[in-house]
């Protein structure tokens, strides 16, 4: 009786381990976090690898949520898209925070973006702005029909601009780059003479002084959108994984925000006085 009563015992835990252990697993969480390479916002390689704007922000969430599987793929900007049309669970860290997505829940603000403006030669920003202009006209600019313009083909911009690119996308001036690391493939263009101009950050121009010191670069602000700063924040599928995922990054976004490691980095690549 008594060698049967500790086998049943035995058995019992046994039974009681296996089934807490699958309840575990059932209760688990995964992230999904998907990056394309878009320096200085993911930075797959060079000196700077891993200390993009966004590569430091899902490693401070990670640390923060260790209770939580943390899962990251590399794929291109149209993949991640069309992946969260299809419904499948994603975050991408590095997303503008719009009004409305109707693909996309977004994270409280994980950081302030300067505003957008635009990149091109210097030589030929002084030939187009006025004296002591501190801004151009995208605009005009894209009524130029000798001024050609380049953008990474995934990309959209605010209201203000994306208008005026639909308006002119389809000129023989306006052109698209595809592939991996099409943002500092876009400066190249520009730098090289090949492309006159491109609507970014002056956070990418940063990154391509940094990694490319012989330039003639510079950045003016849009007259369409001025001095106004754009608000960044992650973006998780808009299903029900999504709410949860969002709802976890906000409690983690508490602490990560106040993080002196991850407050050093944003203001690295946000310093423009390049």
């Amino acid at each position: 009786m008594i060698k049967l009563s500790v086998v049943a015992v035995v058995g019992w835990v046994l039974c009681f381990s296996n089934a807490q252990a699958q309840q575990q697993n059932k209760d688990s969480f995964t992230i999904h976090w998907t990056i394309n390479p878009s320096p200085p916002f993911h930075i797959l390689k060079g000196e700077y690898k891993n200390l993009g704007i966004c590569d430091i922000l899902i490693d401070k969430i990670s640390k923060t949520l260790p209770n939580i599987n943390h899962e990251v793929r590399v794929m291109p900007q149209t993949r991640i898209k069309y992946n969260a049309m299809q419904n499948q669970n994603l975050c991408f860290p590095c997303m503008i925070k719009r009004e409305h997505s109707p693909y996309f829940y977004y994270s409280d603000v994980t950081v302030t973006h300067p505003p957008l403006g635009i990149i091109l030669r210097a030589t030929l920003a002084q030939r187009l702005a006025e004296e002591n202009a501190t801004y151009l006209s995208f605009t005009e600019l894209a009524s130029n029909n000798k001024l050609r313009f380049g953008r990474p083909v995934a990309r959209r911009f605010p209201p203000e601009l994306q208008e005026v690119i639909d308006e002119y996308q389809q000129t023989p001036r306006f052109f698209e780059i595809a592939g991996e690391d099409a943002t500092t493939r876009v400066m190249k263009q520009v730098s090289r003479g090949r492309l006159d101009y491109a609507l970014e950050y002056p956070t990418i121009l940063r990154y391509y002084s940094l990694s490319h010191p012989v330039n003639d670069l510079t950045f003016l602000p849009t007259e369409e959108l001025g001095y106004k700063n754009v608000p960044g924040a992650v973006g998780c599928t808009k299903n029900e994984w999504g709410t949860k995922a969002i709802t976890e990054i906000n409690h983690a976004l508490k602490m990560v925000l106040q993080d002196e490691e991850y407050q050093a980095q944003q203001a690295f690549w946000q310093d423009i006085s390049y």
